[in-house]
């Protein structure tokens, strides 16, 4: 079995261990005996920090660890031991426990419940408390926990013992272990061992509120269940299980965000076909008990996470590869109803979580998607069972089988509030509709009896689908069983919407959440309460939606609170959520987080003198700097006639500043999702009318965000690290200038504003090029110097403004020159590529065309191996690139590829303006990452978009003609001379 890795934060309390793990041989009559010292709590460590750490926060933890895992997770603490010999010392600190345990394991286990006080504690230096010189970072009791599901998951040596009988497993599994020991339910009851998993389930959930994992505790309330229901519950599906459930869901036909009872559900795994649930889940499926219901709920909440994608992993020997399954997304049936004409009128919108690729297509129709995960109208006529499919993409939308449909106003969804949409939910509060096949038209009737008077109707409207029937209604006081989907759920719970995320329950206070109260009656009288305060905030309903309400806007920051409802208890009350501030947090940006980069833009981890890291070069060579130094420190005086203040505009594209450098270290989906939120908010208006392709934008606009030295950017790795936040000269006709880079706030562009008068400087602030508004980029921050007496052009006032903010101020480099002078050029990349094994993917493959400088639908089975740039594409956040020459492949750049590949059919396509300074690059073509920096780091703007001769171009302007030729020569591209 592969190691398991272990979360960072885990680290420290790993060395910990190891400094204290030791072991010695005894010679007793010429056999060695091996003893082994780590001390239960630092298995317990290891183990407890597998299962939660930040990186499951909100995900549902299953205490299933096999032998082998366990074994792997301790690997590290040992040296030379064998497997067999690292399994003994777990075994041994089962046996030993905590110190001051006695009898059984099950007693030992309860022995080290009661430690529980120390958890997390504190002492007056700052340290953890410690038990036996080992920090107590754990509920201390898990590797209990963990131990007593063991004999459920390895293989007994007992062939009479039935598949649930479990007190037979565990004593076979304890003699098989040298733990002479015999476990019955009297030893489980006396010991109060269901408080160990209660205790576990509020500490995970409430005391950690979830941040490092969700422990889901099922009561069982049969005798026979009561102890190890409990035990079960954790080891009948497995993680390998559970992670192939996207395989299941797709197999036997479900889609997702679909309304399935869990009858249902049950009765279609029961009677699939598949080997992807095993014989003894099937087993336990069959029988209606406890345990049954337990693995369906565990299945239900599997399944309203799934998101549609069901690619699963191929082990190829000692490797693996991703296979491209379908992507499955639901269709929605929507309305408009002319209430005037009487008159309706169906269409459709696919839903998904998924990011829609960019060429989508459905038939005639592309460019499908609108926002928040919903495409735009696909005006098709009513009919059951409706397929859509792109088999290019891999991508289907299905219309499920129902005889009745439930609809909202779609305003709900942040769509146009002229259509009626389909939903899952029955409401007792928002008005609704109902659509029914004729054959349950008479029990819908007779359900409409229990409405009060005015609340429920038949409508007559043309445009009904041929024996339908639609009725309007609000206010249900019954659901109706015969439907579940018309059943009226009375649990409530609390969940916070529209807000942005930054971390688990925890927002952004940039637009601050609603609170919702799912199964709302609309009269709740809803509450903020501060942790370990008692004063009830009391919050002001929504006026557009009756179960939601709106958090004040003076809510504190960095505060833990509660949201309750008074005189009533339910699901999220104790539940602890936080609003957090961007403000100075770009100032904290930790540099040690960025990857270093070589003269390719590749990541590389050995040490070498000279590399790349965010936006500068480490110990660049300053001699070749020398050519350029007079375009960046002009000998021409600039006076200051009148310091002026700049005015900040707070707009989305700042904002979404703000929130990259509040998260400093995110994924690409990350970033996707808070451009989404904040284009939401910027572009208001129905997107539903425009052409701008939403996928397209947030791609480029990240490239963007890297390459104006915001953030380091790696495709490969989906992972995003800011810049911390510095000043660069830039180049000027008088005096100096310096542009700001890296990470920024609003309150420290503020802060730039205010104090900058102060040194006689000038803050210039530019907004991004319009043609880029809907890229979302950041306003270009600038501060010009002045000359003064002794003041070298203002460069001293400058120094003294930068230590002031404390922001670094680049003096003796120029990061602009130094990225064009550290940039390898395309013979030396080409000269660095090695082949490697050809894979073609089942993943989308596409093609590049030398002659439109796109990546083309390749769809035939076969392409040219003598010469083919390709592009292989998983999702939206997953690619390949490949490089085909002369039979052979390799893994490419897709950047530098494209300009091999233009090198290779010697065509060259950038334009130069020479008189006015002007480049024109096809937008098809970003350049390589180093090179692109260097350019853009001359003015802070990503460059302008212009169509010329019917093709797009990105304009940059004010590019010296020698950073012109020395760049474009290091790509193999000789410019063209035209006026622009």
């Amino acid at each position: 079995m592969a190691h398991l890795a272990l979360p960072q934060h885990t680290k420290p309390t790993l060395r910990k261990a190891k400094r204290a793990t030791y072991y010695h041989r005894c010679i007793v009559n010429k056999i060695y005996f091996i003893e082994y010292k780590m001390k239960y709590l630092e298995w317990n460590n290891i183990i407890s920090a597998y299962f939660f750490n930040p990186a499951n926060a909100g995900k549902e933890i299953h205490l299933y660890l096999t032998k082998n895992d366990i074994i792997g997770l301790a690997r590290e603490n040992f040296n030379e031991e064998t497997e067999d010999e690292i399994w003994t010392d777990f075994i041994n600190s089962i046996k030993r426990g905590i110190p001051g345990a006695n009898g059984n394991v099950i007693a030992k286990a309860k022995h080290a419940h009661s430690k529980n006080n120390l958890v997390g504690i504190k002492k007056a230096d700052g340290t953890f408390a410690t038990i036996d010189d080992v920090p107590v970072l754990y509920p201390p009791y898990i590797s209990y926990l963990t131990f007593f599901v063991l004999p459920l998951i390895e293989s007994i040596d007992n062939n009479y013992l039935r598949a649930n009988n479990y007190y037979g497993r565990l004593n076979t599994f304890l003699q098989s272990n040298q733990i002479n020991e015999n476990i019955g339910t009297t030893d489980f009851s006396n010991n109060q061992i269901n408080s160990l998993w209660e205790d576990l389930a509020k500490w995970a959930n409430i005391k950690k509120n979830g941040d490092l994992g969700l422990f889901n505790l099922i009561p069982f309330s049969n005798a026979n269940w009561v102890y190890v229901g409990k035990v079960f519950s954790q080891c009948v599906l497995t993680p390998k299980f559970l992670n192939r459930l996207p395989e299941l869901f797709e197999s036997i036909g479900l889609v997702p965000n679909t309304f399935y009872d869990d009858k249902f559900l049950q009765d279609k795994i029961k009677n699939s076909r598949t080997d992807l649930i095993t014989k003894s889940t099937l087993d336990f499926l069959k029988k209606d008990d406890e345990l049954s219901k337990s693995i369906i709920q565990t299945i239900q909440r599997q399944y309203k996470k799934w998101s549609g994608e069901t690619h699963e992993e191929i082990e190829e020997g000692t490797t693996t590869r991703k296979k491209r399954n379908y992507t499955v997304a639901p269709l929605f049936l929507q309305f408009k109803a002319n209430t005037n004409d009487e008159v309706i009128e169906f269409s459709y919108r696919m839903y998904s979580s998924n990011d829609y690729p960019e060429d989508l297509k459905f038939g005639e129709h592309e460019n499908l998607y609108e926002i928040n995960g919903w495409s735009k109208t696909l005006p098709l006529d009513f009919e059951e069972g409706l397929q859509l499919k792109d088999n290019f993409n891999k991508w289907i939308a299905k219309f499920p089988n129902r005889d009745v449909r439930l609809f909202v106003s779609a305003g709900i969804f942040q769509l146009s509030n002229d259509f009626w949409i389909e939903t899952d939910f029955l409401s007792k509060t928002e008005r609704m509709f109902l659509l029914c096949k004729n054959d349950k038209q008479e029990l819908i009737k007779d359900w409409g009896k229990t409405f009060g008077n005015g609340n429920f109707k038949q409508e007559d409207f043309d445009g009904l689908p041929e024996n339908y029937s639609l009725f309007w209604f609000r206010n249900p006081t019954q659901g109706l069983t015969e439907i579940p989907l018309l059943t009226l759920y009375t649990e409530k719970r609390i969940e916070l919407v529209g807000g942005l995320k930054v971390n688990f329950r925890t927002y952004s206070n940039d637009f601050l959440p609603e609170v919702e109260i799912v199964n709302s009656d609309g009269n709740e009288k809803v509450y903020l309460q501060y942790k370990d305060t008692d004063e009830k905030i009391f919050l002001s309903k929504k006026t557009s939606l009756n179960n939601r309400w709106l958090l004040s806007e003076k809510t504190a920051i960095n505060a833990d609170f509660y949201i309750k409802v008074e005189d009533e208890t339910f699901s999220g009350n104790a539940l602890v959520y936080n609003l957090v501030s961007s403000d100075n947090t770009a100032i904290k940006v930790d540099e040690s987080k960025l990857p270093k980069r070589d003269s390719f833009g590749r990541k590389i981890t050995t040490d070498v003198e000279q590399y790349c890291l965010g936006s500068n070069i480490i110990n660049p060579n300053i001699q070749r700097q020398v050519p350029y130094t007079h375009l960046f420190r002009s000998i021409n005086k600039d006076t200051a006639t009148q310091i002026t203040t700049a005015i900040f505009n707070h707009h989305c594209g700042n904002r979404l500043c703000d929130f990259l450098s509040l998260k400093n270290v995110l994924t690409t989906e990350e970033f996707f999702r808070a451009f989404e939120f904040y284009y939401s908010k910027e572009f208001s208006e129905q997107q539903e009318s425009s052409n701008f392709n939403l996928t397209k934008l947030k791609r480029a606009s990240l490239n963007f965000y890297d390459f104006i030295g915001i953030l380091d950017y790696d495709y490969e790795t989906k992972s995003i690290v800011l810049n911390p936040p510095q000043l660069v000269f830039i180049p000027t006709t008088k005096g100096r200038k310096v542009l700001l880079t890296g990470a920024r706030d609003s309150a420290l562009i503020e802060t730039i504003i205010k104090t900058a008068p102060k040194h006689n400087l000038q803050v210039e602030i530019t907004k991004q090029f319009s043609s880029n508004e809907r890229l979302l980029l950041p306003d270009v921050i600038a501060i010009k110097a002045f000359k003064q007496t002794a003041d070298n052009y203002g460069e001293k006032n400058l120094k003294a403004f930068a230590d002031e903010l404390q922001i670094k101020l680049i003096e003796n480099s120029l990061p602009q020159v130094a990225f064009l002078n550290f940039s390898a050029n395309i013979i030396e990349y080409e000269n660095i590529l090695q082949p490697i094994n050809e894979v073609d993917y089942d993943w989308a493959r596409f093609a590049f065309n030398t002659e439109t400088l796109k990546f083309e639908k390749s769809e035939n089975k076969t392409f040219d191996r003598l010469f083919s740039l390709l592009e292989y594409k998983l999702n939206e956040y997953t690619y390949q690139h490949k490089l085909w020459k002369e039979n052979k492949c390799y893994q490419i750049d897709m950047n530098w590829g494209r300009f091999i590949a233009l090198k290779h059919f010697k065509k060259d396509v950038i334009l130069f303006d020479s008189t006015h300074n002007k480049v024109a690059i096809p937008i098809e073509l970003p350049l390589p990452r180093l090179l692109a920096e260097s350019i853009m780091l001359l003015s802070g703007l990503a460059p302008d978009f212009r169509v010329i001769e019917e093709k797009k171009y990105r304009i940059y302007e004010n590019i010296p003609s020698i950073f012109t030729s020395n760049l474009f020569s290091r790509l193999g591209q000789t410019p063209i001379n035209k006026t622009l």
